[in-house]
């Protein structure tokens, strides 16, 4: 039922009782015939007048005007506005319940949809909203999960064949490993500093073994610095994401590349955050210098 309705229906309650003079009809037209036309533009202004005043309403409160109680005769449609809960910090297990509660519904996407941490809620806490309301939740991502193709390799300096002897002070294993990313029979993993997210690095190492040794053929020439690693000649260059030597200016990963022995090659790559750090060429050299083979 509309609020008009029930305005209607309050208002003829209220007047249900009154008398009226059997003259009055004829008083009242004849009175009011010179103002009919305003009455016709005005009427419905006046109509609403009239029961606003007969009938107080109270909107948005869970009390009638006046303080007093409501009854059958000046009852109206009261809304009552909910306050938001505060979910933020609260996994979805525990919000979505709260929600409900509170006579709201809960809005996320359907893949974030895990008992996540909230970070962030809108409408925020503490507004006013009405019944059955949408509280769009935002979910902290869940963790990255990193392969680990060649086990547990303990401090992380020995796999695929190798091992190195110096590693950056400050940096650790990344606690994870690759296989076949770069190729057949490629193996890789990272080192960095501890404390930061899982996949980010300062160091990577890749080893090529049997075929995949020949890519290290394609490291680009021209631009390329020829260094010594352990008597090898190897090619010191920062490449851009398609392995091309980044023009000057440009950011990009400094790598050192070179074949440790036949069959056999290796590239040591510096982040670019983790150059800004650094003397990059001269810790990509001593990394390179202290890799030797096990087999």
């Amino acid at each position: 039922m509309k609020i008009e309705d029930d305005l209607a229906d309050a208002m003829a309650a209220h007047v249900a009782d009154v008398q009226a003079p059997p003259d009055l009809g004829r008083s009242v037209r004849r009175r009011n015939r010179s103002r009919a036309l305003r009455f016709r533009v005005a009427g419905a202004a006046l109509v609403t007048a009239a029961v606003a005043v007969a009938v107080p309403v109270a909107l948005n409160s869970g009390e009638p005007a006046g303080g007093q109680a409501a009854t059958g005769q000046d009852r109206a449609v009261v809304r009552n506005d909910v306050t938001v809960p505060d979910v933020t910090g609260k996994p979805v297990t525990e919000a979505v319940p709260l929600l409900r509660a509170a006579g709201l519904v809960a809005d996320m996407a359907a893949e974030e949809v895990r008992n996540n941490r909230v970070i962030a809620q809108k409408p925020a806490a503490g507004e006013q909203v009405a019944p059955g309301s949408h509280v769009e939740l935002t979910l902290e991502p869940p963790p990255v999960t990193m392969p680990q193709d060649l086990g547990d390799l303990g401090d992380g300096r020995e796999f695929g064949g190798i091992r190195l002897d110096y590693l950056p002070e400050g940096l650790e294993w990344g606690k994870w490993s690759g296989k076949d990313g770069f190729g057949k029979h490629s193996y890789t993993t990272t080192y960095d500093k501890p404390g930061n997210e899982p996949g980010h690095y300062s160091v990577q190492v890749i080893v090529f073994e049997g075929e995949a040794a020949k890519a290290i053929a394609r490291f680009p020439k021209a631009g390329a610095e020829t260094v010594d690693v352990g008597g090898a000649k190897a090619g010191l260059a920062t490449l851009g994401e398609g392995g091309e030597i980044a023009s000057d200016g440009s950011e990009g990963t400094l790598t050192v590349a070179w074949k440790l022995r036949d069959g056999l090659a290796v590239k040591v790559c510096l982040s670019p955050d983790y150059v800004k750090e650094v003397d990059g060429p001269a810790e990509a050299k001593k990394i390179a210098k202290g890799i030797r083979a096990t087999g």
